[in-house]
């Protein structure tokens, strides 16, 4: 993140204001296709923390867990890049630009980027086994220096050339690079050479695990996608309701505060294989279940302290902060919305402990359920607020979002952990 900050003043003087923008909307569009990888990261690193409580006798299962996954991902990447390339080819590119000369730039830098489609979903599989097997410090020891580089590589390009299709092909290479290394760590864990090893995943698919990993992740898809339509209703409804101009108040404090939660997802993320291998040791005997809801509720309290003090903290230098970065009128029309905006993305922050809690216990496709059920009733909200409040109303909106999201999340916790214990003394 400190890296994008960095680059983001290089790269517009050397690429420009088009240039730039255009970078900017093919980094949004790979990542949102990452819901591509329909939840089976996350399956997997469940599926592999579950086999490793059996000890040695879950080996071969973790081979065709990640074997399963792995096929399924590069051919669904593939799948996918092959028919948008096939789109960019025929019908163009979708974004008014400022020359038929730039806009042939603009597919050529498209095509370099599309391979990287196959490989960013076939990481999400490796990485899950990492994360299943508690290999963090690996991880970041890898995931730091790409994300460095997949800005680097951009801005060393643009010192030989402002074309795009050299920053896309710079973070294609990023991209293989990670895929490989990723490779080689999982081998290495698991006792192979990466030779062999990347043989015994394409002959390792399993039609069993496969139903097994669909059934966890087809509904963690399903947030995947609904997500991403909840983030940024708010901003077409601004446009719409409001002005095009009035976006930008909203979206700039709002793409800042949302990193907020990136503070409780790190812990989410060893928390996830930790709780699904306590829920599973001995069947989840009343020792464990115990150990699981302290364990949640641990992860909790901290969470709460930690978020509370960064809330705190940005609220009070939220209108300096503004008129240092960005200047006196903006923080004028933008204090305010920042701060209920700290507020509904600290609460948001804290409900991902229940939400990882409940993926750990298998209980995805409620989750999923819930956040279909939020979709329509929270655009309805947007609507009204912006309406009755302006750009405020929509933060206004999205704190009462975060805050019913919160309170059901927290209940259907506490509903499957009381039933649980009730279960084991029955």
């Amino acid at each position: 993140m400190l890296a994008a900050l960095a680059a983001v003043p290089f790269l517009l003087h050397y690429l420009g204001q088009e240039r730039l923008g255009v970078l900017s909307l093919v980094w949004v569009v790979v990542g949102y296709f990452s819901f591509l990888d329909m939840g089976l990261g996350r399956a997997v690193t469940v599926a592999v923390a579950t086999c490793r409580t059996r000890g040695i006798s879950g080996q071969t299962d973790e081979l065709h867990i990640v074997g399963t996954a792995s096929v399924l991902l590069a051919s669904v990447g593939g799948a996918m890049a092959l028919l948008l390339g096939l789109g960019i080819a025929g019908w163009g590119v979708p974004v008014r630009l400022s020359s038929p000369e730039f806009l042939e730039e603009v597919k050529q830098a498209l095509l370099w980027m599309l391979p990287s489609l196959p490989l960013l979903l076939l990481s999400s599989g490796l990485r899950g086994h990492l994360e299943g097997v508690g290999a963090f410090r690996l991880l970041n020891l890898l995931r730091i220096p790409t994300g460095v580089m997949l800005v680097a590589g951009p801005c060393l390009t643009a010192l030989y050339s402002p074309d795009l299709a050299w920053a896309c092909a710079s973070i294609l290479a990023v991209r293989f690079v990670h895929v490989l290394v990723l490779l080689w760590l999982v081998a290495l864990e698991m006792g192979f050479r990466l030779n062999p090893f990347a043989r015994a995943l394409l002959s390792a698919s399993s039609g069993a695990w496969l139903r097994q990993l669909l059934s966890f992740g087809g509904w963690v898809t399903v947030s995947n996608i609904v997500g991403p339509v909840i983030v940024y209703v708010d901003r077409f409804v601004i446009g719409a309701v409001l002005a095009a101009s009035s976006v930008v108040i909203y979206a700039v404090p709002f793409d800042v505060v949302s990193r907020l939660p990136v503070l409780v997802a790190s812990l989410c993320s060893v928390l996830l294989p930790e709780l699904a291998r306590l829920s599973r040791i001995d069947s989840g005997g009343p020792g464990n279940t115990h150990q699981v809801r302290s364990l949640v509720r641990r992860s909790s309290v901290f969470s709460a302290w930690a978020v509370t003090a960064v809330v705190a903290v940005g609220w009070v230098a939220t209108p300096w902060a503004l008129r240092w970065w960005v200047g006196p009128v903006f923080e004028e029309q933008g204090t305010q919305v920042t701060q209920i905006l700290l507020l509904a993305f600290g609460v948001n922050a804290l409900a991902q402990i229940p939400f990882t809690a409940l993926q750990a216990a298998g209980r995805v496709r409620a989750v999923a359920l819930l956040h279909v059920a939020e979709l329509l009733p929270y655009g309805a909200v947007v609507f009204l607020a912006i309406s009755w409040l302006g750009i405020a109303g929509a933060a206004w909106a999205w704190l009462l979002r975060s805050v019913i999201d919160y309170s059901i999340l927290g209940w259907m916790w506490h509903r499957h952990s009381v039933h649980s214990v009730t279960g084991l003394r029955g």
